[in-house]
């Protein structure tokens, strides 16, 4: 098997992911849900957007078993 420079690609991650925006601009602020996460090519290596206000999701934390 020949050797190469490139990092595997991380798996993906199942994840908690919670949206911090304004409540009230946003109908699901501060309500967890659970997704599948897949590394992006960039950092951050896992991130989302919220489906109730189009904002980026900060706050993604692993499941655990």
């Amino acid at each position: 098997m020949a050797s190469t420079d490139e990092e595997p690609t991380p798996r993906a991650q199942r994840m908690i992911a919670t949206c911090h925006t304004d409540p009230a601009t946003c109908p699901v602020s501060g309500i967890p849900f659970t997704g599948t996460y897949y590394a992006a090519p960039e950092p951050p290596l896992y991130r989302g957007v919220c489906m109730g206000c189009e904002q980026p999701i900060t706050d993604l934390v692993p499941v655990t078993s």
